[in-house]
């Protein structure tokens, strides 16, 4: 049986001498080699070994993206033991319930966490005294009272120091991921080495990745997304990774990192396209002309040609000027902004999955790439439609189960081993799979109409005055939205004339309404005073609105737009 170390080892052995990762500190990026960062996870597994962790055992880690984080993740696989992320903006009541769901017996914090939990660590630590923690800086321990108050706490400098190396051991269960979830408990999905592996190389095989890419990780490694595309594709293909230092930070961190390959949100790709747009917008009348001239050029003429050299280069310059492909997933991106991007040159292949699938299950390739899809199922997975509409996968990236769910592991995946992904889909005849909508979030009106709220919510936040939205309407007589405002562009653009909000985000929505069917269109709007966010639980950390939870948040709001 393979392990996810056993392959990275082979891999750090063949490119011991390239750049594995880079992290920004004190404004300058470091980096380490590949076989200096082996030499770090074995010397750390046997330290935890010496601490207690065996094979089996679940082992937690609350941090951003570092190497630290690699470095832990890869020792706790090599001991065969059980790694279990966490959310770095998870409640308090969500962490308890994930240590002691996984029976975690071991933590490691990061700096930030620490002081952002202290007070909840301090508690913690009374309720489970056999809990170790372990934190990744010392700087913050050794100049507060925390190592006198709490001796048991461990400090990672003491976990990498040189020791004896042993051989690894291989367990079947890789890693619990706790499911965020847009609505109910959490779920701790159980993945494999063997699912992890998997996906990770068929999908490289569907988009090859080279020694010579260079990755920027922004997603949270806590999240199966970032954990598999953004780093076990890199360190089993020999690339490296440069950790961003924040979402806020990602333009300066992709200008100087330069990187050939990012894994990403719609949001993120849609926000870009939006400040662009802005920009363009505070420009002189000839430079509007010359944009909107630049988009309208056809491929392989003189003026496409010219497009490149006077615009489409200044966009690309923004990812770094090196980018080969963007990859993104979590969500289903608006075709408007593929469309755009690509104009540009810049590449993005839209894949598909989920926790449960490792996630990648489909992907479109560079050559193939069918905008509007998600591009056909990769090797090793087989993917179908059932009979209303819900999107079934089955192969070698499915989950082991629900951790201690077993009940909710029947309900997922049925007795022929397929599993119900909840999304709704159809496939082409060339096997492209096109997501319309997740079946829990569909809704019905009074008259009958089924109406996926994802797609005009999409059209909608295309618009540079609107920052989020939310279309409410189950068992009503129309549609109606809750609008959070961009007041940052809207400033910009009308910088020192007063702006009617409520009138000009009327007219963006009637811009969008004209893009609709009549049972679409939306009648009425509420604005939001301030942004829906991960930390009010709004969204999920790749920035999916939890939409019943905004629903029932919101009640109130969205009775009074049908009185």
């Amino acid at each position: 049986m393979e392990s996810i170390y056993i392959k990275f080892k082979e891999v750090a052995v063949k490119h011991q001498s390239r750049p594995i990762v880079y992290w920004r500190k004190n404004r300058h990026w470091h980096h380490i080699h590949y076989k200096d960062l082996l030499l770090l996870v074995d010397y750390l597994a046997e330290n935890l070994s010496a601490q207690g962790i065996k094979q089996g055992d679940r082992v937690s880690i609350l941090s951003e993206n570092r190497p630290e984080w690699l470095i832990s993740d890869l020792a706790i696989n090599k001991l065969g033991a059980v790694s279990v992320p966490i959310h770095t903006t998870a409640n308090q009541p969500l962490i308890e319930y994930i240590l002691n769901d996984s029976a975690s017996g071991f933590l490691f914090v990061s700096e930030a966490c620490l002081i952002k939990y202290e007070s909840f660590l301090v508690l913690l630590k009374e309720r489970k005294p056999d809990l170790k923690i372990a934190l990744f800086d010392d700087s913050y321990v050794l100049k507060t009272d925390w190592q006198k108050n709490y001796p048991s706490i461990i400090l990672y400098s003491s976990l990498i120091k040189k020791t004896s190396v042993d051989d690894p051991v291989v367990n079947e269960l890789a890693s619990i991921v706790y499911t965020s979830g847009t609505t109910g408990e959490p779920k701790g999905v159980m993945l494999s080495n063997k699912n992890f592996i998997h996906d990770a190389l068929a999908s490289t095989e569907r988009i090859p990745v080279m020694p010579s890419d260079k990755f920027l990780s922004f997603l949270p490694l806590s999240h199966v997304l970032e954990r598999t595309a953004g780093s076990y594709i890199p360190i089993l293909s020999g690339a490296s990774i440069a950790y961003a230092e924040s979402i806020k930070n990602l333009p300066e961190n992709l200008r100087e990192v330069k990187p050939t390959i990012i894994i990403s949100v719609p949001r993120i790709f849609e926000k870009m396209q939006e400040k662009i747009f802005a920009k363009i917008q505070l420009k002189g009348h000839w430079a509007k002309k010359l944009f909107f001239w630049s988009l309208r050029q056809k491929p392989g003429t003189p003026g496409k040609r010219i497009a490149d050299i006077l615009i489409y280069r200044k966009i690309r310059k923004l990812f770094g000027g090196h980018l080969r492909f963007a990859m993104s997933g979590g969500a289903c991106i608006n075709v408007k902004v593929l469309k755009f991007f690509k104009n540009v040159g810049v590449k993005i292949a839209e894949g598909y999955g989920l926790t449960e699938t490792s996630p990648v299950s489909c992907t479109n390739s560079l050559e193939n790439n069918k905008i509007g899809t998600v591009g056909p199922a990769i090797n090793g997975v087989m993917v179908k439609i059932d009979s209303d509409k819900e999107i079934l996968i089955k192969g070698e990236n499915l989950m082991m189960g629900y951790w201690q769910k077993e009940d909710k592991t029947r309900e997922a995946i049925n007795e022929d081993g397929w599993l119900k992904t909840g999304d709704l889909g159809f496939l082409d005849y060339e096997g492209y799979l096109t997501v319309i909508g997740r079946k829990k979030d569909i809704i019905v009106t009074n008259n009958g109409k089924n109406i996926f709220p994802e797609r005009i919510e999409s059209l909608l936040n295309l618009s540079t005055a609107i920052n989020q939205s939310l279309i409410v309407g189950h068992k009503k007589d129309s549609l109606s939205a809750l609008i959070v405002p961009d007041l940052e562009a809207i400033s910009q653009k009308y910088s020192g004339v007063k702006v009617d909000l409520q009138k000009l985000i009327e007219d963006e929505i009637v811009k969008v309404n004209e893009q609709l069917m009549a049972h679409e269109v939306i009648k009425k709007f509420h604005l939001l005073d301030r942004p829906f966010t991960i930390e009010n639980e709004e969204l999920t950390p790749t920035l999916k609105i939890r939409r019943h939870h905004i629903e029932a948040k919101y009640g109130g709001v969205i009775d009074g737009l049908y009185r």
